[in-house]
């Protein structure tokens, strides 16, 4: 029986490092492929042919980025979840989210964690409120129902566009 046990935790040990191996790979991969982006920037190359499967890899490393920022982000929220509001996307928001580039969709999750954990405080508020991502790049629209200890995101955009108008004239008469 102890080798049976030995055995399984050897197996699992060795699965882990796998793992561990994967991921360092990924970021080792995503390193490069912004290193290389960023020399082509440089050099003025605006169009650049990009083979899929170098699409395919990028994809597996943001989706790798976002799966360890959520983990990060619930195993955080797990302590702190008595004193948090639940958080719901409105379908329309959620589809706007889905726009956001992996920077944005990180700085959104911060916000929201902050507002969960933040539940208590905004309680007295009533009706729609809004806030701002810590880098000023994305806001959303937000109510807050204290009954129900919820907050439920109703509209989010990109701030860049909205400033990129307003500076190029269009808001003003």
């Amino acid at each position: 029986m102890p080798i049976a046990f030995s055995f399984l935790g050897l197996m699992v040990a060795g699965r882990y490092l796998r793992v561990q191996r994967e991921r360092m790979d990924l970021a080792t991969s995503a390193e490069k492929l912004t290193k290389a982006l960023q020399r082509l920037r440089h050099r003025g190359i605006s169009t650049v042919s990009v083979p899929e499967s170098l699409l395919e890899q990028t994809a597996k490393i943001e989706t790798a980025q976002i799966a360890e920022e959520r983990k990060g982000a619930i195993l955080e929220s797990v302590s702190s979840r008595p004193t948090g509001y639940a958080i719901a996307f409105d379908r329309d928001a959620a589809e706007q989210r889905k726009t956001l580039d992996v920077a944005d969709r990180i700085e959104l999750a911060d916000l929201v964690a902050q507002l969960s954990i933040a539940g208590m405080q905004l309680a007295p508020r009533e009706g729609m409120q809004r806030d701002r991502t810590p880098n000023n790049r994305v806001e959303i629209d937000y109510v807050i129902d204290s009954a129900s200890r919820s907050i439920r995101v109703t509209a989010l955009r990109c701030v860049r566009e909205v400033s990129d108008a307003s500076v190029s004239g269009a808001g003003h008469a």
